[in-house]
């Protein structure tokens, strides 16, 4: 482990300890992004943005598809998808064919699964591919036609679900980990995602009005932020188009700027930022900006 590790998990117990356990409710466990190329999106997170490689499919356990994961600072974690040979792959295939990469669920752990079922059920939201027989994983989803174009998937760990230590990657070219502080979701019912996020998936509402960008309300839960946004500017109102909804981007801290490759310099509140659009980041946008050491 490296000192970065050891002052991230010393960061991660202390957020803990102010926010109380992890599983006191819903709590964000990853962004899942989906791509043709998913060991391309760990050289961009980990080896680019500094997120430390938690791993993949056990050695010789067939998987119906690709999947690796990599944690950031504060415990969240990206999660990438790729299909492979077989009818397991068949919801990627879909997915990529439909949409194109990008972002795919965002996973929300649970400490009672049958409860927050049962939750979104009273709320009004349908409960699609129930999986409740792993001692270690159970998981249900919430189909995106009904939680605002995205998929959301509500997931009960078991005791052995943790990764094993994994080998490490190569040194990454940031000093510590990336922060993940914002998922901005464009959506086009305001008031039905603000309820959703708000209810049986446990965010609190942070604030919420007008701006530039249209009618938003933004939700907080641990150590980042959902921007959810009715667009008013023409280009949003067009790639949204008639879905009912679509994340955005990702903004992310880092502590160096200058050894990114493919970054586009933007203005962003009046602060400097930096851009990965999707052509060159396996179709998810990424808003960077450099983190500021107190």
């Amino acid at each position: 482990m490296t000192d970065a590790d050891t002052k991230t998990d010393t960061d991660d117990r202390a957020e803990t300890a102010q926010t109380g356990s992890k599983l006191n409710g819903p709590t964000l466990d990853h962004v899942a992004l989906a791509s043709y190329r998913a060991w391309d999106n760990v050289v961009r997170f980990c080896y680019h943005l500094g997120a430390r490689w938690l791993g993949g499919p056990p050695d010789g356990e067939p998987t119906p598809f690709y999947f690796s994961q990599v944690r950031m600072a504060g415990g969240t974690k990206l999660e990438f998808l790729q299909p492979i040979p077989g009818e397991g792959s068949d919801f990627l295939r879909r997915f990529l064919h439909r949409s194109g990469p990008g972002p795919h669920h965002l996973t929300f752990k649970v400490p009672d699964i049958r409860a927050a079922m049962a939750e979104a059920n009273a709320g009004g939201y349908d409960i699609v591919n129930e999986q409740l027989d792993s001692p270690t994983w159970k998981e249900a989803f919430l189909h995106p036609k009904q939680s605002h174009g995205i998929v959301i998937q509500l997931a009960q760990p078991g005791g052995d679900a943790d990764w094993d230590d994994p080998l490490p990657l190569p040194p990454s070219l940031q000093a510590d980990l990336p922060a993940l502080t914002c998922v901005k979701h464009l959506v086009a019912d305001l008031d039905a995602a603000t309820k959703l996020f708000s209810g049986p998936l446990g965010m609190t509402v942070a604030d919420e009005g007008t701006d530039q960008e249209g009618d938003f309300t933004v939700l907080r839960q641990g150590p980042w932020n959902l921007r959810l946004i009715k667009p008013a500017l023409d280009p949003y109102r067009q790639w949204l188009a008639e879905r009912p909804g679509r994340v955005l981007q990702l903004q992310m801290e880092v502590d160096e700027i200058a050894v990114i490759p493919d970054l586009r310099a933007v203005g962003f509140d009046g602060n400097p930022a930096w851009e990965l659009s999707p052509d060159v980041n396996q179709g998810t946008r990424v808003l960077l900006s450099r983190r500021s050491r107190r």
